[in-house]
């Protein structure tokens, strides 16, 4: 085993890169949440068993992390199952959890994990490397044998995301030797390690992997907190006695389904819940002055939309220009947005600082260029299929109907008419957009990125445009690669020419992307990605529109709650009163 010095110096530095400046909300002691009063809530709670009941803004369709890549999924999974590697909640960093030490061969390719002892799961087995070596056989399952967006997460490492070939995963081999797991890659990374602090990649007791990979019954780990019940969007979880780490200070934690923002809040006023998501723009004044505390997290969120370029329409880029040129992104972040909310210029929150200062102008609102772009597609008022979700308060979009409505405005002024497919949350709306079609046009969405590195906002954009090269095993094989290495007596055909095109410009971004992540020294990195901002402006599978802020409401019975960027909040140090 090589020794890891140098690398970890270099892991430690790129965490900066990551963060880009101090997250001040995600700070691990709010200014107005006092060492004392934390200090009195954990004495009282060793005498008095305490509750908290948190509201989330949707319901978790799944508690399995490997089927729902929703926010809540996430979050009540992550008091359940723990990961080789936890994220420093304010610098992003990987610290030990199930692993309590790690090694990084000098070459990069092999990171060897020093498994904690003594750690077992809620259901009564014991924490051992052949365990971890079962998970990562899931993992892998997940990312090479389902279509739902709870694979994207798995995508990273096992396809083709961070690979130019889709056959060459990054991750290659998972193998024991003693109390130790090694992972062996095809080439180096510097967003492996932190790509494992996600949710997703929490350690399941072996016993309740399914043959086919799933959960079952229910998520078991070796968190602070096990499942108790799981019923009508309610999830009850209890602190673990047998817990490896500290105690919490919570001894019964619920996660209750509340998606409407005013009943989050009356719920609040009432004192039925302890605390909640997504603070609605209105209800901030009433919840101080009630002595309520309201938290803004840092904006490391992004609004979107997607653009498919399956869709006849969609596949000219003039006419997924002429798109982004049509809506005015900044009376949109006024009118519909919290406060802190910035028009996103591109699809890497400012906190990473990778901006390139040419990527706005593909996305301005110009009225006339929009004009200019329509005259250049077959576009002939055909309405466009846009899809987006109902009955749901979400970190990118409070109030998604609005949002839409304000949106399809914007197109039918320019000329560009969309059909509206209103989709309830409830009924998997994540998974109905990334699900292949040739129908669907344009669709709402966002995401909150799961870990602090640009990886984790890229592979998710770009996921959906990936069917472009699974549709065939080369480009040439639905056209020629360019006009140069066509034969001299055949033409392509203008549909062939944009298919191809499309392709080897995705397929350069996903090698930009691959060559990006292999950098250790910080300004070339941010070089890099700078770059590759620009090269999906120049695709555009998608349209960025902002970088929303959300809140959390936190009740009177609440001295400490640890806020984090990517929502993902860790209850067991969270501190209540009696």
């Amino acid at each position: 085993m090589t020794s890891s010095i140098s690398r970890r110096t270099l892991l430690h530095l790129s965490t900066y890169l990551a963060a880009g400046v101090s997250l001040a909300a995600c700070s691990s002691s709010p200014p107005s949440l006092s060492e004392e009063a934390s200090g009195q809530a954990s004495s009282s709670s060793a005498q008095t068993p305490l509750t908290l009941t948190f509201a989330n803004a949707a319901v978790a369709p799944s508690l399995d992390v490997g089927q729902s890549g929703t926010l809540e999924t996430a979050r009540i999974s992550a008091q359940i199952l723990e990961p080789l590697v936890r994220a420093n909640i304010n610098t992003g960093e990987p610290e030990a959890s199930l692993a309590t030490d790690w090694d990084i061969s000098d070459d990069g390719l092999t990171y060897t994990f020093q498994i904690r002892e003594h750690v077992q799961f809620h259901n009564g087995e014991s924490l051992t490397p052949e365990a971890i070596v079962k998970n990562f056989q899931r993992w892998k399952k997940i990312a090479t044998n389902t279509s739902s967006t709870s694979r994207v997460e798995y995508l990273q490492l096992f396809s083709a995301i961070n690979s130019e070939d889709e056959k060459t995963s990054l991750v290659k081999d998972c193998s024991v030797s003693g109390n130790t797991v090694r992972f062996t890659l095809s080439r180096p990374s510097q967003s492996f390690l932190k790509a494992l602090t996600q949710p997703a990649f929490g350690i399941s007791a072996p016993q309740t992997i399914a043959k086919d990979f799933s959960l079952t019954p229910l998520p078991t780990g070796t968190g602070a907190f096990k499942l108790l019940s799981w019923e009508q969007g309610t999830a009850t979880l209890e602190s673990f006695d047998s817990y490896w780490g500290d105690h919490p200070a919570i001894r019964t934690l619920v996660f209750q389904s509340i998606p409407d923002t005013e009943k989050r809040f009356v719920a609040m006023m009432k004192n039925e819940i302890d605390g909640y998501d997504l603070v609605g723009l209105q209800n901030y004044v009433p919840l101080s002055r009630a002595g309520n505390l309201t938290q803004p997290r840092d904006p490391y969120a992004i609004c979107y939309i997607n653009i498919n370029l399956k869709h006849p329409l969609l596949a000219s880029r003039e006419m997924r220009s002429a798109i982004a040129h049509a809506i005015d992104r900044s009376a949109l972040v006024k009118k519909h947005f919290p406060r802190g909310t910035n028009v996103a210029e591109d699809f890497l929150p400012a906190l990473f600082m990778m901006r390139n200062e040419e990527t706005n102008a593909y996305y301005t609102f110009r009225k006339e260029i929009t004009a200019d772009r329509l005259k250049k597609t077959k576009y002939a008022g055909e309405p466009l299929e846009f899809y987006y979700p109902t009955g749901v308060s979400l970190p990118w979009a409070e109030t998604p109907e609005a949002i839409y409505a304000a949106i399809s405005a914007d197109l039918a002024r320019a000329g560009i008419f969309v059909k509206p497919k209103p989709i309830p949350w409830e009924e998997g709306y994540l998974d109905i957009i990334s699900k292949p079609s040739t129908t669907r046009g344009l669709a709402l969405t966002g995401f909150v990125g799961s870990y602090r590195d640009p990886n984790a906002f890229l592979s998710k954009v770009l996921a959906p445009t990936s069917d472009l090269i699974k549709q065939s095993e080369n480009a040439s094989a639905i056209a020629p690669k360019s006009l140069e290495e066509t034969e001299p007596h055949t033409t392509p055909s203008p549909r062939q020419t944009i298919e191809s095109q499309e392709i080897i410009s995705y397929r350069e971004i996903l090698t930009a992307i691959r060559e990006a992540d292999q950098l250790s020294d910080l300004e070339k990195r941010r070089e890099a990605y700078a770059q590759i901002n620009k090269l999906v402006a120049q695709l555009m599978p998608a349209m960025p529109l902002c970088y929303p802020v959300s809140a959390v409401a936190l009740g009177k019975k609440i001295t400490y709650y640890p806020l984090s960027a990517t929502a993902i909040e860790n209850f067991a140090e969270t501190y209540i009163r009696s």
